[in-house]
């Protein structure tokens, strides 16, 4: 048994076939850290028995969560994004290259095995499902994809997921990484489509999806969760920061709650990362003076459904897709 060092480190997923049921991971993925944690529920003991110390708690019922960050690439991470979002379309060619689209779904239908070697141990996390997806960047770093996550139980001595298994996969990202300055940021009104004019410059953003997931029901069948499922309406919201201010354009859109269309476009060579906004509305817009320097802005963006297909660019009714152009001939979720 060896020491656990972090380089050695390998985080493997994989596609469920059933939710909790345990297969061997199939490709690794290009992880910075993670922090699953393991919460026993404690039952204290309450009785009183003429004593002022108190007896042993039983503790009872598990709960496992992470928060997950990625370095993201146009590939690597299609699997956790096509889970996070709930659906993915049929590949098409493109070249030596394949389009696809992640799109939302009601039901949250899809898990994966996360299972991490860590030289001592294979942890082994399955029923794994996303509750919350932020992608982020800022100038001069590459993109991260931060995944918070839930599972249903642990396994440190798996029998199908050794470190054999982990060991065997390849690690080298799939796609080159996604840098900030990859990117075409494009916002205008909706009736107006997102042409060369309606390019914007912003320094960094933030974009959150959160599935609202229900992650600690409970029965008498197991002290493990019931399956997580959606226990209220998604949040979709975008931050972004503009270096300079220069405009009052988003104070106006700002101040009329002017509803507006935006995508953000990643290109490198032939690969394409592309999230489409088909409709959201500034809910804040600062413009600080905070110093002698350059005054910014920080806009908050609340992102909604578009049922009526008012967006001049986008055919989607849903908060948010994403296309991408990569190497992946199948669907993630296939």
């Amino acid at each position: 048994m060896g020491i656990g060092q972090g380089f050695n480190g390998i985080t493997g997923v994989v596609k469920e076939a059933a939710w909790g049921t345990a297969i061997a991971v199939t490709e690794a993925l290009p992880f910075v850290k993670e922090d699953w944690s393991k919460n026993l529920e404690e039952i204290p003991d309450e009785a009183l028995r003429g004593e002022a110390g108190a007896n042993a708690p039983a503790y009872k019922n598990k709960i496992f969560r992470a928060s997950l960050p990625f370095q993201l690439t146009y590939e690597d991470l299609d699997l956790l994004i096509a889970i996070a979002l709930g659906a993915a379309g049929t590949p098409s060619v493109n070249g030596a290259l394949y389009d696809n689209t992640y799109s939302l779904a009601e039901a949250m239908t899809y898990s994966f095995i996360c299972a991490i070697l860590k030289n001592v141990d294979v942890w082994e996390y399955c029923g794994c499902k996303v509750n919350t997806l932020k992608i982020s960047g800022q100038a001069n770093k590459a993109l991260a994809a931060e995944f918070g996550v839930c599972a249903k139980d642990l396994d440190r001595a798996s029998a199908t997921n050794t470190p054999a298994v982990l060991n065997a996969l390849d690690t080298e990202d799939d796609a080159p990484r996604i840098f900030f300055s990859d990117m075409e940021f494009k916002i205008a009104a909706q009736g107006d489509a997102l042409t060369g004019e309606t390019a914007k410059g912003i320094s960094q953003f933030e974009l959150m999806l959160d599935n609202k997931l229900k992650m600690d029901d409970f029965d008498n069948r197991s002290l493990t969760i019931l399956e997580p499922v959606r226990d209220g309406k998604r949040d979709v919201r975008l931050n972004l920061w503009v270096p300079r201010y220069e405009s009052d354009e988003y104070q106006d859109w700002f101040d009329d709650s002017t509803p507006l269309h935006a995508y953000l476009k990643f290109t490198s060579g032939n690969y394409v990362f592309d999230i489409h906004l088909p409709k959201l509305i500034i809910t804040n817009a600062d413009a600080p003076l905070e110093g002698p320097g350059l005054i910014g802005q920080k806009l908050e963006c609340r992102c909604s459904r578009d049922p009526d297909s008012d967006s001049a660019t986008f055919t989607l009714t849903d908060e948010l897709e994403i296309d991408v152009t990569n190497g992946r001939s199948a669907s993630p979720l296939a």
